[in-house]
């Protein structure tokens, strides 16, 4: 089978494998950008809501 192939074969070859690995990267690196933003949200939330029971601890 591998022995029919041309040189234009391998190379589409190639370039798909370089293609597939190009768009593993970008989204892995998305992915990971989102989980910062939800981390960083959540974590602005979790401040948030101690800065508030701080407040009605104070005022209470």
């Amino acid at each position: 089978m591998f022995d029919e192939w041309t040189a234009s074969t391998w190379l589409i070859l190639l370039v798909d494998i370089v293609a597939i690995a190009i768009v593993v990267v970008f989204l892995k690196r998305k992915i990971q950008h989102k989980l910062h933003e939800v981390e960083a949200r959540q974590a602005h939330q979790r401040l948030m809501r101690k800065k508030e029971r701080d407040t009605d601890e104070h005022d209470a």
